[in-house]
């Protein structure tokens, strides 16, 4: 799973490849770095029922899902995030 990552311009792609594993293709060494945190970082979430509800964790690059969530909560930063059609690439 890979998307592309645009903040007014073109900034890279990340992909994930398997759990811990978040392929980074960017120029800007610095943006490397903060992509590389930001997706090796845990979240914390209530998780069950409502009257039995406990917390919850999981890394940021620990499963396509959770990688997925991540991209798209980039949007906070004001990063824009579109998902790679690796498929329509190889009929194309």
């Amino acid at each position: 799973m890979k998307f592309h990552i645009e903040n007014g311009g073109y900034i890279g792609t990340a992909e994930w490849q398997a759990p811990g594993q978040v392929a980074l293709e960017m120029d800007d060494e610095g943006l490397r770095a903060w992509f590389a945190r930001y997706f090796s970082a845990e979240d914390s979430f209530m998780a069950g029922p409502v009257e039995s509800a406990a917390m919850a964790m999981h890394r940021r690059d620990d499963s396509p899902r959770a990688f997925e969530h991540a991209a798209f909560r980039l949007a906070a930063y004001s990063y824009k995030v579109r998902r790679s059609d690796e498929r329509a690439a190889a009929h194309g």
